[in-house]
């Protein structure tokens, strides 16, 4: 490496405050950064700057712990961070401006700013939004707007307050002048010229626009093809280094010098950081070195309360104009162009073959085609708008969690009347809402925040609901047990140490604990109606599309489902009513018929015609407790007055069949290959989730065993058979259906064993493969047809043995789950469930 620093001082340990040595990361096994070296000062600030692609991304995301480290080391402050998660590094006092500045574009400004307060940052919320306005006082005049109507550059900026809100003394900035007017480009290098001056703030810039980067930093970094190549202090741009960097083309810059702005920028050496946990304004907290361990341990404040008192605005500081004379370099380009190396790499994965010449003709062919892409980066994404304020919660300690079932507590209130009013909902946490962070529990998802509400989260708040926190659910949903989510097995609440369900294992164990009043959980094999048997809820897959899937991360379109989870039938039939119905964003939903599902309830049993399914008593895995007391349901149906026969289809025991390949192949494909998105349809897609989902690829080896599983097989099967099982299943799904529905044409529903056995304990996590994935797969033989069909199925508890709950489910025609409520809720009042 070719250093040019002679002019600089030489750093003492003390005085490194971040020190990456030998750094490597990359994507999908590709190699982005191939052993970064880069000491960062006390009171310094670098400007990285490079051709596209050559990593600079992807090192501040590295620092900060969004893309794991493949090898060398990340050490703050002298503590090392390289295998800490995202969420504990932010706790050391590094503030993240990322590329896109990332607000939340349906929130008004000042909720975005409240969004990036912690209760550890040393300050009150309110003397936090002071410190931050008065830096930044363009942000006052726009608090009340919201953050999707502000300009490119008003984002930025509230980007920048947002990362200034917790008081850090580390910032880093990703491309902050990306489509950004020249003027408020200026600006910001004002504010962070000043902000190192007065707050001896310490800063790494990835910048493009050169003319940024010589306001703000006292050295320039150098990155090619993921490695440092040069570094100079800036003082060597002026006298011949310029030439020398800029014929990389690295970086532009259209004017001499700007003297004033750049004199601002450089402060006298930097006395020691303030310490953590001063208030005052013109102070920022550094980590605490005193107690290293604090940053692994996770944070146990309650959720703040929105600031009650108006916030004190300072009027804004008068604005200089520019010199007539001064340029500001052109904004970077909005998408990033191939290399030719990329480009080669395409050609050969889609199978043809070109020499180099072909592929440089292509390459500025291909620059026009681009141009679409340039003016839609430059768009607004349309999403749908975030109503209700929110703070970002915080993750409960053990104490606080003893099942393990919270993966976030917050409180954001809704409407101040409604259905459901007064009633405390928790969310799944595959389920966006916007502000809190989601994990849908696989650590590769950890540090990615929503910018929308779901469909679903509108509509409880809208009417009068509050939403309470987030409930952990299996690694990316693939486990009908409960230990396989990366923040540790969730506990069945009616005896420790045993399954809870999965895969909305934590909505079932929050619900049934009684620290939610409902849940939304999500069924794409069962992950409803499982934890809803086990932990003695009514759970609810109505039919499919009936309940919009918008905002919630899918894993096959065919087979997602989401619903409610509550220890009542009347609150179920409450909450459906709530979420069901179109909302034009999902293609999952056509035609859909909602009905007032309370209006079933207190209708009693009498001449309903029920069919008791044969087969689905016949599985090898059915307990005899568990046949024993569905089948004494049954009776008490009888009892009620309802007609009570057996019915066989003998097509139940192929569903698992005709599910594999849809589910296999179809999560491998949309939700791995796809980001969770995939494409071909119409509606709303959540970019920001598929932008951080996509991170999988660098962090494979970190998913899940039954996830693994599931992706081997499904990618063999599209590899090898071209995707035939998929679509072959698909067309048999028809006669699974037609199967179904001629039983359900003589009967207004089927009963059977919603699982074929009790709770299971949870396994070691040094359990065998074998094991490990038996307890994820082996409860779901009567559950997962009916996500194939869509036909809504109705979970039950109806008794118990051995200290667990067992449940009953029942099932109808499509669009008709009025009648399922109406044969549970007479069943439910008949007497004590726990006493049958």
């Amino acid at each position: 490496m070719n250093r040019l620093l002679a002019d600089t001082p030489t750093a003492t340990p003390a005085d490194v405050v971040l020190d990456v040595a030998e750094l490597r990361a990359g994507y999908a096994g590709i190699p982005v950064l191939r052993g970064v070296n880069l000491a960062l000062h006390e009171g310094e600030a670098i400007g990285i700057v490079g051709h596209n692609g050559m990593g600079k991304s992807t090192l501040l995301k590295t620092i900060v712990g969004l893309v794991p480290a493949t090898a060398g080391r990340v050490s703050i402050d002298s503590l090392e961070v390289t295998r800490l998660p995202a969420h504990e590094r932010s706790r050391l006092g590094i503030g993240y401006v990322p590329q896109g500045r990332g607000i939340m574009p349906g929130l008004t400004a000042l909720e975005n700013l409240r969004l990036g307060w912690t209760a550890d940052s040393g300050d009150t919320e309110q003397a936090a939004l002071e410190r931050v306005l008065d830096t930044l006082p363009r942000l006052n005049s726009v608090l009340d707007r919201k953050g999707g109507s502000l300009s490119g550059g008003e984002q930025q900026i509230l980007a920048l307050g947002r990362a200034l809100m917790p008081a850090p003394w580390l910032l880093l900035l990703d491309e902050p002048s990306e489509g950004i007017q020249p003027s408020i480009v200026q600006e910001i290098g004002e504010i962070l010229a000043n902000l190192r001056k007065r707050e001896k703030l310490s800063l790494i810039i990835v910048e493009q626009n050169l003319d940024l980067v010589l306001d703000v930093a006292d050295r320039i970094v150098v990155m090619e093809r993921g490695q440092i190549e040069r570094e100079m202090p800036i003082g060597s741009i002026h006298s011949g280094g310029l030439s020398e960097l800029l014929g990389m083309g690295a970086a532009r810059m259209t004017r001499d010098s700007r003297p004033a702005a750049r004199a601002a920028a450089k402060t006298p050496p930097p006395g020691p950081r303030p310490a953590h946990g001063s208030t005052a304004s013109a102070t920022l907290p550094a980590p605490r070195r005193s107690d290293p361990q604090a940053a692994s341990r996770p944070a146990s404040q309650p959720v703040s309360q929105p600031v009650s008192q108006p916030v004190s605005r300072p009027a804004p500081a008068a604005r200089q104009p520019s010199p007539a004379n001064t340029r500001r370099g052109e904004p970077m380009a909005k998408v990033k162009r191939p290399t030719h190396q990329q480009l080669g790499k395409i050609v050969e994965s889609l199978h043809m073959s070109m020499s180099d010449a072909e592929i440089s003709e292509y390459l500025e062919v291909i620059d026009g085609t681009l141009g679409a892409y340039d003016t839609l980066a430059g768009m607004p994404d349309h999403l749908p708008q975030v109503r209700y304020p929110r703070t970002p919660g915080y993750r409960p300690s053990p104490a606080e969690n003893p099942l393990g079932a919270w993966a976030a507590k917050t409180e954001v209130k809704g409407a101040p009347y409604g259905p459901l009013a007064g009633r405390t909902i928790a969310l799944k946490d595959n389920i966006c809402l916007a502000g809190v962070p989601m994990m849908n529990g696989a650590s590769t998802l950890e540090g990615y925040v929503p910018d929308v509400d779901a469909t679903l989260v509108t509509r409880i708040l809208d009417a009068g609901g509050t939403i309470v926190g987030k409930a952990v659910c299996e690694h990316f949903c693939l486990s009908g047990g409960s230990h396989t989510s990366s923040s540790g097995p969730v506990h069945n609440p009616y005896k420790m140490g045993y399954a809870a369900g999965g895969s909305s294992s934590g909505s079932g164990a929050l619900v049934a604990a009684g620290d939610a009043d409902m849940a939304i959980g999500g069924d794409q094999g069962g992950s409803i109606r499982i934890p809803a048997s086990w932990c003695g809820l009514v759970g609810m897959k109505a039919t499919h599309g009936l309940v919009p899937y918008t905002g919630v991360m899918p894993i096959e379109a065919t087979i997602d489902h989401a619903g409610p989870m509550t220890t009542t039938v009347a609150d179920n039939a409450l909450l459906l009513e709530v979420i069901a119905g179109e909302d034009g964003l999902d293609p999952r939903q056509v035609n859909v018929r909602t009905d007032k599902y309370t209006a079933a309830l207190g209708k009693g049993a009498a001449g309903l015609r029920i069919g008791v399914l044969t087969e689905a008593f016949e599985l090898d895995s059915c307990e005899p407790d568990v046949v024993e007391k569905v089948r004494e349901s049954a009776e008490r149906l009888r009892r009620l007055g309802a007609i009570v026969e057996e019915v066989s289809v003998p097509m139940h025991l192929d569903g698992a069949a005709v599910w594999a390949p849809i589910a296999l192949e179809g999560l491998t494909a949309q939700m791995m290959h796809g980001n969770g998105m995939g494409f071909n349809w119409k509606g709303m897609y959540t970019t920001s989730l598929l932008d951080a989902h996509a991170n999988w690829r660098a962090r494979a080896n970190e998913l899940s065993r039954t996830l693994k599983l599931s992706m081997m097989v499904g990618q063999y099967f599209i590899s090898e058979y071209r995707g035939h099982f998929y679509a072959k299943a698909q067309n048999v799904a028809r006669l699974l259906r037609v199967a179904y529905d001629d039983a359900l044409s003589r009967y207004d529903m089927l009963l059977m064993p919603t699982l074929p056995m009790k709770a299971t304990p949870l396994p070691p996590q040094d359990a065998p493969l074998a094991l490990w994935c038996q307890r994820g797969f082996e409860m779901l033989t009567n559950t997962q047809p009916f996500d194939v069909t869509g036909h809504p199925a109705i979970s039950v508890p109806c008794g118990m043995s051995g200290g667990l709950p067992i449940g009953m489910m029942l099932v109808a025609k499509h669009y008709n789950e009025s009648i399922l409520y109406r044969a549970a809720h007479a069943f439910e009042q008949s007497g004590d469930w726990r006493d049958f």
